[in-house]
């Protein structure tokens, strides 16, 4: 495939990228779209990009997928009909994903995608401000991953965003929101109206999951049957409540001595979760194993899934779990859970912040395990072709239309 260089205007090289000899984003067989995330380290929306991207690359459609750092973890995942456009690296770290507001004003003056899918909040804001100052066709729809205005992990950029955030949404051409929670949170803490909102799942490739469910686990307690395994899998950060987590097994080891915790991932919070596990006396009934490359391996083994989140969006991870016959135990907070687990049907809901609760949860549920069978089938519900079905409706409706 031929490349070409985008220049800021000024002549200084920015980023290569392939040609495309398009006059619009929708002339041809193969319509242009673009998605924008900072990287492709671990983590929920990094994932459901990927998905997403790979997903319509094979329905057919060109994908650019424009990243501030080429690099992390799911990079692998990423389908060679995918093209990455590396954006230049900002000399000024503060700014983050603001520092290329020149660059991808270039990047749509040159490639002219149909639509432009920024995910997360700092690139949205970035891209809908460059949509303000543009005459461009391309219509920037910000995915929305979580129920906004509940985060936890302020930074001084984080509290910026989260002003910025009403004054440009509305300016969206569309929001994708990926649970009808999210999109009630949009709608009642921002001026954005719900008929501007459109609710798509996360697209889970449950089929997929299974199959990598059958490789073996290096792991003495997931690999034998004498232990009860509670799992963790997931970034270690303060949304997550980790150590009210860690706590809850605390109690949960307490009333069944064959009970052990797998707690899988990283994050900022790590070196937290770990000093909480040895404050507790739980260091030889807790394992840290960091990420892992296959989590499903450990979701089919496990006995109970816990999530004991301060908030979500649609948490990926709870379907994966459906998808290989893993119960599980999850917090009823804002948003997600409730709607995976249809109101409590497939998995046990418990009110935030209780920790006896999920204590009592995970201990009835490995007491009286539900029918495998049954949570595999809701997980199906979330599969890729309904859920691409549905992102190639909304792109006759709200892109290819407009």
């Amino acid at each position: 495939m031929d490349e070409s260089t985008l220049s800021d205007g000024t002549g200084s090289a920015v980023s290569t990228v392939p040609e495309q000899d398009t006059s619009t984003a929708t002339d041809g067989d193969r319509p242009l779209l673009a998605f924008f995330i900072p990287d492709l380290s671990v983590g929920g929306a990094e994932q459901v990009a990927i998905t997403i991207a790979n997903g319509l690359a094979t329905r057919g459609y060109d994908i650019d997928l424009l990243l501030s750092r080429a690099s992390g973890e799911l990079r692998s995942e990423l389908s060679e009909q995918v093209s990455i456009v590396e954006l230049p690296p900002s000399t000024t770290p503060v700014v983050g994903v603001a520092a290329h507001l020149p660059f991808l004003a270039t990047y749509l003056n040159k490639r002219k995608p149909a639509a432009l899918f920024p995910h997360l909040e700092h690139p949205s804001i970035v891209s809908l401000a460059i949509n303000r100052f543009l005459n461009t066709d391309t219509a920037v729809i910000p995915t929305q991953h979580s129920a906004f205005g509940h985060e936890v992990e302020a930074t001084p950029k984080d509290q910026i965003v989260r002003r910025i955030v009403p004054r440009l949404y509305p300016a969206s051409d569309q929001i994708v929101s990926v649970s009808e929670g999210v999109a009630d949170s949009l709608t009642d803490r921002t001026p954005v109206e719900r008929s501007d909102i459109s609710v798509l799942y996360n697209p889970v490739d449950v089929e997929q999951i299974r199959e990598r469910a059958s490789q073996p686990v290096e792991h003495e307690w997931v690999e034998g049957n004498d232990r009860d395994v509670v799992l963790f899998v997931g970034r270690h950060a303060r949304q997550k409540n980790l150590d009210g987590w860690v706590r809850a097994f605390e109690k949960i080891v307490n009333k069944n001595p064959d009970a052990r915790a797998i707690i899988a991932g990283k994050g900022p919070c790590r070196e937290q979760v770990q000093a909480t596990v040895e404050r507790l006396g739980l260091s030889d009934t807790v394992s840290l194993p960091g990420f892992v490359d296959n989590p499903y391996r450990y979701m089919r083994k496990s006995d109970v899934f816990l999530l004991s989140s301060r908030y979500e969006g649609l948490p990926t991870v709870l379907i994966e779990c459906l998808a290989v016959g893993c119960p599980v135990v999850s917090t009823d907070c804002p948003s997600g859970p409730r709607e995976i687990l249809s109101d409590g049907e497939h998995g046990t809901l418990v009110p935030m912040d209780d920790i006896d609760g999920l204590a009592n949860a995970v201990c009835d549920t490995l007491a009286d395990p539900p029918d495998s069978d049954r949570l595999r089938s809701r997980a199906d519900d979330f599969s890729p072709k309904p859920v691409f079905d549905a992102y190639e409706q909304f792109l006759e409706e709200h892109v290819f239309t407009s």
